[in-house]
């Protein structure tokens, strides 16, 4: 037997409700076969605007064993490529993030410009035809202050996602704002555990307290209905002329969703305070939640009046995933005037640490002898279901499986 009939002998065999088979979680030769169902397929969170300002900033993107480079032109018009020289397909750029006035390959210098051109390849034969030899380019998209790229030649559609996310995401005008702050903190995880982990917060009362002092953390189904203050919150926003409720398709993989905070929590901080005092783009003072969005497998994100925190989650190797934070505030505030670095940034700083350490415990478990898979709860772990149920799928069909396997229940 082949390693995709036993991965599809996997996919066939696993109960709903479940945690997936061992060998899902951490085997070489099913991350690869992942790599190309999934991730070689799929829209990917890449990075934000805000990082590339001027025309050649760029920064680079790994997935697997690829690399991306997004780059802003001197038209002002993000583009990707693959990092790879087309000469003998050398990487690029090593940096993560920086600028230039022209990508030039270390190796034997080829040159291109900020379009991908091919400038310059000196020492080539005299019929040499520099136009055959642009860099491969990836296709780009953006939604708010994010940008996606996709690896496939035929990309999925991206539009119904991000027109139903604009209107969530207009009164904060992201797409002006600018990075506050970015960390990238490896984890030693398989990159399904760290969606899993994202997708619930049944963990979040004690793992994490410094999100728990603003964030809703405990819910029953139907969620999020179940939620207090949840009508007055929409209530609040219809007023305002704010788009709110909850819209998302699990087999389009996303979720958009306006949600209550604690009652007297205005932002996702220490003390529920705006930490930023300039409120994001044409966001009117008050009480407006937190806009939460997911696009899998690679992002959630969270949107309150004052910031906008993203999270990225890319697949590394079949036990290292990448996990990065960015912060987006008003382009005109002002750090040390308008607010602090320490506190924006204190809540989901801690947060993404605490859940490396969950992840990568969830891991070592996972590996051992001992490890079965176990229940999901229904109560508090739907949104954990929803992504399994999603990932099997997905990799069903890419297998050449049934559009959707009939899964044992008990």
């Amino acid at each position: 037997m082949n390693v995709h009939s036993e991965m599809a002998e996997l996919l066939d065999g696993r109960q709903k409700f479940f945690t997936l088979p061992q060998r899902l979680y951490n085997d070489p030769a099913f991350f690869a076969i992942e790599i190309d169902g999934i991730f070689k397929r799929r829209w990917l969170f890449a990075g934000v605007v805000a990082q590339i300002p001027k025309p050649g900033d760029f920064f680079t993107v790994p997935v697997g064993p690829s690399s991306i480079l997004v780059v802003r032109d001197r038209s002002g018009e993000i583009r990707a490529f693959h990092n790879t020289c087309r000469h003998r397909g050398s990487t690029l750029c090593e940096a993560e993030q920086g600028r230039v006035s022209s990508i030039v390959c270390p190796y034997h210098l080829w040159t291109y410009d900020l379009t991908g051109k091919l400038r310059s390849a000196k020492g080539m034969h005299d019929d040499f035809d520099r136009s055959e030899y642009s860099l491969l380019p990836v296709h780009i998209e953006t939604a708010g202050s994010t940008i996606y790229v996709c690896l496939a030649d035929d990309p999925p559609d991206f539009s119904v996602f991000k027109a139903t996310l604009a209107p969530y995401l207009a009164s904060h005008e992201l797409e002006k704002g600018k990075l506050a702050h970015i960390v990238h903190v490896p984890v030693a995880g398989n990159w399904k555990l760290v969606v899993e982990n994202s997708r619930e917060c049944f963990h979040c009362p004690t793992g994490h307290p410094e999100l728990a002092r603003s964030f809703i953390t405990v819910y029953r189904q139907p969620y999020p209905q179940s939620m207090k203050g949840l009508e007055a919150l929409w209530q609040r926003c219809a007023a305002a002329g704010m788009t709110y409720g909850d819209s998302g398709r699990q087999d389009s993989g996303y979720r958009i969703e306006r949600l209550p905070l604690r009652p007297g929590c205005r932002s996702i901080t220490m003390d529920g305070i705006p930490a930023v005092t300039r409120r994001l783009g044409q966001v009117p003072d008050g009480d407006f939640g937190t806009i939460a969005w997911s696009y899998t497998p690679t992002s959630f994100n969270q949107v309150v009046s004052d910031y906008a925190f993203h999270a990225r989650m890319l697949p590394i190797g079949p036990e290292q995933s990448l996990l990065s934070g960015y912060w987006i505030v008003d382009a005109d505030a002002v750090e040390g005037r308008d607010y602090n670095l320490a506190n924006l940034i204190k809540v989901w700083d801690e947060t993404n640490l605490q859940d490396r350490d969950l992840i990568e415990r969830n891991q070592r478990g996972v590996n051992s002898a001992g490890y079965r898979p176990g229940p999901y709860s229904q109560e508090s772990e739907m949104g954990v279901v929803n992504f399994v149920d999603w990932y099997c799928e997905m990799m069903s069909k890419y297998l050449g499986g049934p559009e959707r396997r009939v899964l044992r229940t008990a």
